[in-house]
């Protein structure tokens, strides 16, 4: 199987001596068998198999991918030895031990370098060990200290040659490191230890009434096999949090954006896999990579490449499966949403022209209507090409289309950035200009926009000059229904084309401006928010199981003395149109609870006011804080939000946390 570590130079340079150490100590150990018999080969033998069976079982120290992986097999070396076979035990041990390595890591050098650091940290733990012992120090506190010199030189070994990057930025620091994760292990091995030598040294000699009486190889074997079972668990939860997080993915990557799903792929490899490092690129992965292909754009095939650092456990086959799984969802994503994309553009745009057609006009009068502030005015532009017909019919449909297309790339020219221009009929064009301030300023621009179209262009190999009759209606605040503007405009157009027929100018363009739209109810509703005149009516809420009223809702009204009454749909719609909703309902919060106090004084059980609000309006740049200080300020009544439903149609996360 393919090698799923990436090594650097350095790295190559900086574990040589220590796979060098690891050859020499299997080469003592070969030694030291044959000139030297250990006093117990079954022993010996127990010792391999059990650091094999403890293979699997590694815990993470830290909370980044690369920081070094804890294994347990050094608690087999906790029976005692005598003083001169302390390097030969740990030298079979390291047999064990490499053997393991072997096969967890799938890669001889870098097994090599795992045995090498983790041979020199046995022996420090067979040494202190012993002589702590010796020294009289309890066992459990023994084992705890050499524990801990053995992971210490492991870690100091590593942090030389992560050149101190331990930090959770990957800079010169500690904080990535999990000190529950160390203290755990340290602990582990430093009871197991103990219980091993306890068992053999003592409760084995006294279940068989003989002070002499050791099973040894038993214990051992009995150890390893609690480590693999601890082992095979540690792995069904990590398949178990692998598959999680596939499924997971699944729920989250159909909702990226098309421009975040690239960085939510690698996000969401790197922890499924508790991978080093992922990306997606251009290139295949290379040697120490697994990778899988990913098509996010159109037509450009690509690869999610996922690595791990050296020490930490390899990436393997399930690792690929999963990556595979992963860029197949990405892939499918970015499909449907290009797929989806083609189809809003078919749509919502004119086969001929490529222009927006009447549907994506109808949106954007709308968003302009609605996304301005009350003093910033919109116009919109109806053109309608004159002699249409006659053109078609005398030089035939291919020359109607090319002027019509000519019209369409002059107008795109024409308008502003921020400026719309759509297609909505035969011979029909419509421009929404935004960001105006007054009449004459739309006019200067539409009157720009028609001589534009009107150059001459040449059609079939002769000179044509585009005639057109266009009417303009300009909105100076946010209308009720942006619609009317267009029928301002059409009425406009259709006044020009009456008037040529009546014997008016034939040659040339020209533009009508419509009638300025009333603003009186507008400024009505307007000074009755800012002078605060509006009042309430309250709607009972009864219980009907208590046969009693528990709530008052808040209901807005206002009579202007002119006009008489304006139903509340009104007011809310002018006050929306006007920016000044959120003060309406600030107004109407505030005089609510204040008749919620009274309404409680006069009768104790009724607690609860509820006013309508609409979904966006509780985020914190609109009325969020305002909402809390009233209910903060009236204790002794609760403050009931019944939001629009029609409100919660437009509904975010961010929207759904606040609420």
């Amino acid at each position: 199987m393919a090698d799923r570590f990436r090594l650097s130079v350095f790295d190559r340079i900086f574990a040589t001596p220590f796979i060098a150490f690891a050859v020499f100590v299997l080469g003592y150990a070969i030694y030291g068998a044959v000139l030297a018999p250990p006093s117990s080969w079954t022993v010996d033998l127990v010792t391999v198999l059990g650091c094999i069976m403890c293979a699997h079982l590694r815990i993470p120290t830290g909370r980044i991918a690369g920081l070094p992986m804890l294994g347990v097999a050094v608690s087999l070396l906790a029976i005692s030895r005598p003083a001169s076979e302390y390097l030969l035990a740990v030298a079979i041990w390291s047999i064990g031990l490499t053997i393991s390595k072997m096969i967890v890591l799938r890669n001889v050098p870098i097994a090599l370098y795992v045995a090498g650091i983790s041979s020199l940290g046995a022996v420090a733990f067979v040494v202190v060990h012993n002589e702590l012992t010796r020294a009289g120090v309890w066992q459990i506190v023994s084992y705890t200290v050499a524990s801990l010199c053995y992971f210490g030189v492991a870690m100091l070994i590593e942090f030389i040659r992560n050149r101190g990057r331990w930090s959770l930025e990957k800079r010169f620091g500690l904080s990535a490191l999990n000190p529950l994760s160390i203290f755990g292990v340290v602990l582990l091995v430093a009871v197991v230890s103990t219980l091993i030598n306890s068992i053999d040294g003592a409760i084995i000699p006294w279940l068989d009434r003989d002070p002499d009486a050791r099973s040894t190889p038993l214990v051992i074997l009995l150890a390893a096999t609690l480590f693999l079972v601890i082992g095979q668990w540690v792995r069904f939860r990590t398949v178990h949090r692998r598959l999680s997080g596939v499924v997971t993915a699944a729920v989250q990557l159909p909702w990226a954006t098309r421009t975040g799903l690239r960085r939510a792929l690698e996000v969401r490899a790197q922890t499924v896999l508790q991978a080093g490092e992922t990306e997606v690129r251009d290139d295949p992965p290379g040697p120490g990579e697994i990778g899988a292909p990913v098509r996010l754009e159109f037509g450009v095939d690509e690869y999610i490449v996922a690595s791990r650092r050296l020490g930490a456990l390899p990436l393997g086959s399930e690792d690929e499966q999963a990556l595979t799984a992963l860029a197949h969802m990405a892939s499918e994503t970015a499909r449907i949403q290009h797929d989806v994309d083609s189809l809003e553009r078919r749509a919502n745009s004119d086969p001929l022209t490529g222009l927006p057609n009447y549907g994506a006009f109808q949106a954007a009068l709308v968003e302009a209507n609605e996304n301005r502030s009350y003093h910033t005015g919109i116009a919109v532009l109806f053109i309608d090409l004159d002699n249409f017909k006659r053109l078609n019919d005398s030089r035939g449909h291919h020359t109607g289309d090319e002027l019509l297309k000519a019209v369409a790339a002059r107008l795109r020219n024409s308008v502003g950035g921020r400026d719309f221009v759509s297609r909505i009929g035969g011979d029909e064009f419509v421009a929404i200009l935004t960001e105006l301030q007054t009449v004459a300023q739309s006019k200067e621009l539409a009157d720009g926009i028609i001589h534009d179209i009107g150059m001459p262009l040449t059609l079939d190999g002769q000179e044509f000059r585009p005639v057109v009759s266009a009417g303009l209606a300009f909105s100076g605040h946010r209308e009720i229904d942006a619609q009317l503007l267009v029928v301002d405009a059409d009425r406009s157009m259709l006044q020009v084309k009456r008037s040529r027929r009546q014997g008016g100018p034939a040659e040339g363009s020209s533009v009508s401006i419509a009638s300025h739209r009333s603003t009186r109810t507008n400024d009505i509703v307007a000074r009755a928010i800012t002078e605060n005149r509006l009042t309430l009516a309250f709607q009972p809420i009864v219980s009907i199981d208590q046969g009693r009223i528990w709530a008052f809702e808040a209901l807005v009204r206002y009579i202007d003395p002119e006009l008489g009454p304006i139903s509340p749909s009104s007011l809310v719609a002018r006050a929306k149109s006007l920016g000044l909703m959120d003060e309406l309902t600030r107004q109407i919060i505030v005089k609510a609870m204040d008749a919620a106090e009274k309404f409680h004084a006069l009768e104790p059980s009724i607690a609860c006011m509820t006013v309508n609000l609409e979904l966006g309006q509780i985020g914190e740049e609109h009325l969020g804080p305002f909402i809390r200080d009233v209910a903060q300020s009236h204790p002794k009544v609760s403050l009931c939000i019944e939001l629009n439903e029609r409100s919660l149609r437009s509904v975010t996360d961010d929207l759904r946390r606040e609420a």
